[in-house]
C-alpha cells in the first residue's frame, strides 16, 4: 500500500490541501481542495489538531464515493465528546472543559489552543497528569512549559505530589502571571461560576483521582 495513504496532518491528507482555517469556540471552520474539488467545511470540533483527522475522513469518502453535499453535512455534525475539549458558556465566561485529557499531547494541543482564541483574561486549570511513572518529574516540568508558552493570565495548579514539578517548569520558561495553588479542588470546580467573569476564557485539562496524592 502506498505509505502516503496513511499520512496525514494539518496541512491536509490524501492529496487534499487545507486553506482558510478559522478556530473559534463555535468550532473549526476550513477549506478542503484537491484539484478542481473545492469543499468549504465547518465541524463543531474545537481545535487546529482536528484538521488532520478531519482532512483524511473527507479524503476517504470522496473515494468511496460519498457525495460533496453528504462530506459537508457529515463534518458539520461531528462535535466534542464530554469533557473532550468541549466548551461552553458559564456567567458570561467561555469554559473548555478537557478534564477528560490525560496525556502531554492533549495538553499541547491545548495549551496552544488556548494561546491562539482572544479572550478579555486567559485562566488555565490543572492538578497534572497521574501515572506518568519515571517520566513524571519531566513531563510535568514539560507541562510548565507548554503553559507559560499560552501566556494565559491566570494558572491555577491543584496541590499534589507533581505540582512542584509544574512550577518548575513554569519558572524555567518565565510565567510572570499569576499563580494560585488550590487545596479544595471540589470548591473550585463546584464553584466556578464565582471564580471566572464575563469575557473570561477558561482551560480546565485532566482529572485527579481520589486514590492519588
Amino acid at each position: 500500500m502506498d505509505p502516503a495513504f496513511h499520512a496525514y496532518n494539518q496541512m491536509g491528507a490524501l492529496g487534499w490541501e487545507v486553506t482558510k482555517v478559522k478556530v473559534g469556540l463555535d468550532g473549526l471552520g476550513f477549506t478542503l481542495s484537491k484539484g478542481n474539488n473545492v469543499l468549504k467545511l465547518h465541524s463543531g470540533l474545537v481545535g487546529r489538531h482536528h484538521l488532520g483527522p478531519l482532512s483524511l475522513a473527507v479524503g476517504l469518502a470522496h473515494q468511496f464515493g460519498v457525495s460533496d453535499e453528504a462530506i459537508v453535512k457529515g463534518v458539520a455534525a461531528t462535535k466534542p465528546f464530554e469533557h473532550r475539549m468541549q466548551p461552553y458558556l458559564l456567567a458570561g465566561a467561555w469554559v473548555i472543559d478537557d478534564t477528560y485529557n490525560g496525556n502531554i499531547e492533549g495538553i499541547r494541543v491545548g495549551t496552544e489552543l488556548l494561546s491562539e482564541l482572544p479572550a478579555k483574561r486567559k485562566l488555565y486549570i490543572t492538578p497534572g497528569l497521574v501515572d506518568q511513572g519515571m517520566e513524571t518529574e519531566h513531563v510535568h516540568i514539560e507541562i510548565g512549559e507548554l503553559i507559560a508558552a499560552a501566556k494565559p493570565d491566570k494558572v491555577v495548579l491543584m496541590q499534589n505530589s507533581v505540582t512542584k514539578f509544574i512550577q518548575k517548569g513554569l519558572n524555567t520558561a518565565g510565567f510572570t502571571g499569576e499563580l494560585q495553588l488550590e487545596q479544595h479542588p471540589l470548591e473550585l470546580y463546584t464553584n466556578l461560576s464565582e471564580f471566572v467573569a464575563a469575557g473570561d476564557l477558561v482551560l480546565m485539562q485532566n482529572d485527579w483521582p481520589d486514590n492519588y496524592r
